[in-house]
């Protein structure tokens, strides 16, 4: 298979809520520099809760398409994840 009919496969699992099954095929893909590879990156990693590299992988569409909604949605999402405070859980 080639890269792009495995990010299509990919991103169909992560559709029917198989992450683990999309992650294990995941790896068998050559990293390249598409917008289309990091964005099934950064839903592959947010699904895991792996904020860090999820960042990265949107940061990455980001700067090679400036535009993209889809990525920057994202990085927002994470962020407000992120930044959540809970002022309850200080308060007795």
């Amino acid at each position: 298979m080639s890269n792009s009919e495995l990010l299509v496969k990919v991103k169909e699992l992560l559709d029917k809520d198989k992450a683990p099954e999309a992650k294990s095929l995941f790896v068998r893909i050559n990293p390249d520099d598409s917008v289309e590879y990091y964005l099934v990156k950064g839903k592959l990693e947010q699904k895991f809760q792996n904020w860090g590299e999820a960042i990265n992988a949107y940061s990455k569409v980001l700067e090679l398409d400036s535009g993209n909604l889809e990525a920057a949605n994202n990085l927002n999402l994470i962020e407000d994840i992120l930044n959540y405070w809970n002022t309850d859980m200080f308060n007795p």
